[in-house]
């Protein structure tokens, strides 16, 4: 009978110790600042132009996001405290991607707009050469596509020094203004020569 009770006594301190701990266990403070850094990190990566200069990181950190913060909102505070460490992670590896692809990119803007810098004063020269045989509407017309890529090449200049992305659409523009320029040019080259060969004697 002693025996008994003490066995049913033990049994019930162990179900009560049980409980406590599911209890502690179940209450586990949230890992607030786990996602604190998390977050921090995040908008970090996103001012560094992730979602465009890293967009396989990206989308693999905003899917942590949405993870840990189902976790946090199910009070699944372990889980989320494990999620929140691995979106920092994933944060921190996307900021510096894109920082990385963007200087990259800048770069190589920076050598085509030099490469269209050199290839407009090749041709500045050629022009100035031809419009002694052109006539003044021609020349007026030559005069207003050479001014037409010089801004888009100064547009080009200003952009390349902050955003890429802009930088590009001002290259592509200022590429475009110069074809333009350099095929009219030789159009009115050809048709000043043969002006100038009838109206020789």
């Amino acid at each position: 009978m002693l025996k008994a009770m003490i066995h049913d006594r033990a049994r019930l301190i162990m179900l009560t110790l049980g409980g406590c701990c599911l209890l502690v266990v179940g209450c586990a403070s949230p890992p607030d600042a786990e996602q604190k850094a998390a977050r921090e990190a995040a908008s970090a990566a996103r001012s560094a132009g992730a979602k465009q200069y890293a967009p396989s990181e990206f989308i693999a950190m905003t899917a942590a996001v949405e993870k840990a913060e189902a976790e946090m909102a199910a009070k699944a505070y372990k889980d989320a405290k494990v999620s929140y460490a691995r979106v920092k992670i994933l944060a921190d590896t996307a900021a510096r991607t894109a920082l990385t692809g963007k200087a990259a990119m800048r770069d190589d803007l920076e050598k085509q707009l030099a490469e269209l810098v050199e290839r407009w004063e090749s041709l500045e020269g050629q022009a100035q050469a031809a419009s002694k045989q052109m006539r003044a509407l021609q020349r007026q017309i030559s005069d207003a596509d050479a001014q037409t890529v010089i801004e888009q090449l100064e547009a080009a200049k200003t952009a390349v020094s902050g955003d890429p992305v802009v930088a590009k659409e001002r290259l592509a523009l200022a590429s475009a203004a110069l074809d333009k320029w350099e095929r009219h040019l030789g159009d009115r080259g050809a048709i000043a020569r043969r002006t100038s060969a009838k109206a020789k004697p």
